[in-house]
């Protein structure tokens, strides 16, 4: 139901992540806040990744044309920062709330938000799924609110009517199931998660482990299927329906989770199993920390490797441990009692209220006080960041187009991101001596 509907003539100007013919997000806002959305496409878009540079700056200003006249507009992305930029270089004069929902990944995104500086509003709001992230969009001078306006999705994360029939029409046997959800790439460590799996195996003999996502055609993920062919105890749902993931959650007994990517700021997947009465376990890190701090939730160490060159990962047998405690506790947590809270915090339909201040003019939600966190920029970097810095607006947002020099710049993403992941892990989490060369 609409929070409260403002009046018929409200309209906000939306920027969809990727140039796609329907933004869901933009269908949310309308529908939970009762407003007008007027969605604009960029293509191709620097938050695609690297290889997809700028449209020239004619085009892009041809297209931000029907958004100059609205009083706020929501940017999706790392790129919102240059898009708001972009539209105040044009005489934009509403306010702008940006939704990244990664973390910076590069060269690109630190100096979008290093020319978001020049044309940055007091009203402006930038939305990061948790605190650690937070910091580290704070550490670029962003404009910080800790909070997912888009949560999720409560009218389908929930327990669900007959969802033990997912078993049968997966064939899973009868006895206890191990669940995780996401996607299968590399920084999601799912090597490591279905070691903990296989152990897990060990001490509970009726265990099936069943990894769902929604990637179907994934070297990554293809190879990890050839080896695990022969073991019955493991099973992958590829490219679930919605429907039959929430399913899935409601008839797990654990959501398990081994990741410690740079990306995604905010839990979502366990904090749908959470939604859904599973309790959940995964590492003290980043936005997994925060949705793992409820009844139902369990937050396990992290290790950071002393060589900074390498980036974090989960402590392997903490994770078990808690696996074994979930599944051997003799008086676990009601799951209606971790359903109820995961509903408090994640509804979509109380945290889109965070972008309220949009439609009824309201002040924004205040800006968060965060330590600063030590963001490891590469030295190749500094100068031009510098140079940005000391710039005119105008100068600074030409900058984007030097497209040979982001090529160049680009070089050293990789060693930036690992940055990014040392700095999202708990003050205090557990230096380890990196292994010796071979």
């Amino acid at each position: 139901m609409p929070v409260g509907a403002p009046p018929a003539a409200a309209v906000v100007g939306y920027v969809p992540f990727a140039a796609t013919q329907r933004s869901l997000e933009s269908e949310w806002l309308s529908q939970q806040l009762g407003v007008r959305t007027r969605t604009v496409t960029l293509e191709p878009s620097w938050n695609e990744g690297g290889e997809h540079e700028l449209p020239g700056r004619g085009k892009l200003t041809r297209a931000c044309l029907p958004l100059l006249g609205l009083s706020s507009v929501v940017l999706e992305g790392p790129a919102g920062l240059l898009w708001a930029a972009v539209l105040r270089a044009q005489g934009f004069r509403g306010s702008v709330a940006i939704l990244p929902y990664v973390n910076p990944r590069g060269w690109r995104d630190v100096l979008a938000a290093m020319v978001y500086a020049h044309f940055a509003d007091p009203r402006d709001r930038v939305f990061v799924g948790s605190a650690p992230s937070a910091a580290v969009y704070a550490a670029l001078g962003a404009p910080v609110v800790v909070g997912e306006p888009y949560g999720i999705d409560d009218e389908l994360f929930r327990p669900r009517p007959g969802a033990e029939e997912v078993r049968a029409d997966l064939d899973l046997p009868p006895g206890r199931l191990m669940l995780y959800a996401g996607r299968p790439q590399p920084d999601k460590d799912l090597h490591r998660l279905l070691r903990v799996g296989l152990k897990a195996r060990v001490l509970f003999p009726d265990l099936s482990v069943v990894v769902a996502t929604h990637l179907v055609d994934n070297d990554h993920l293809r190879a990890v299927r050839q080896v695990l062919a022969h073991e019955p105890g493991v099973r992958f749902v590829l490219d679930p329906p919605r429907r039959r993931l929430a399913a899935l959650y409601t008839v797990a007994d654990v959501f398990v989770t081994a990741t410690t990517s740079g990306y995604e700021t905010f839990g979502r997947a366990p904090a749908e199993a959470l939604a859904c009465g599973c309790p959940a376990v995964g590492p003290r890190y980043d936005g997994l920390a925060e949705v793992l701090d409820q009844v139902g939730g369990t937050a396990v160490h992290v290790d950071v490797p002393a060589a900074c060159e390498e980036p974090p990962v989960v402590d392997e047998g903490a994770l078990l441990r808690a696996v074994y405690d979930v599944l051997s506790c003799a008086n676990p947590p009601v799951r209606a009692e971790i359903r109820h809270a995961a509903d408090r915090r994640f509804a979509r339909s109380r945290t889109i209220r965070q972008l309220r201040h949009l439609v009824d003019g309201s002040p924004p939600p205040p800006v968060r006080a965060l330590d600063p966190v030590a963001l490891e920029v590469p030295r190749a970097w500094r100068a031009r960041l510098s140079a940005v810095d000391a710039a005119t607006p105008e100068e600074a947002l030409a900058s984007c187009w030097a497209t040979d020099q982001h090529e160049q710049l680009s070089r050293w993403d990789e060693s930036f991101v690992t940055s990014v992941r040392r700095s999202l892990c708990p003050r205090g989490a557990t230096t380890r001596p990196s292994p010796p060369a071979r």
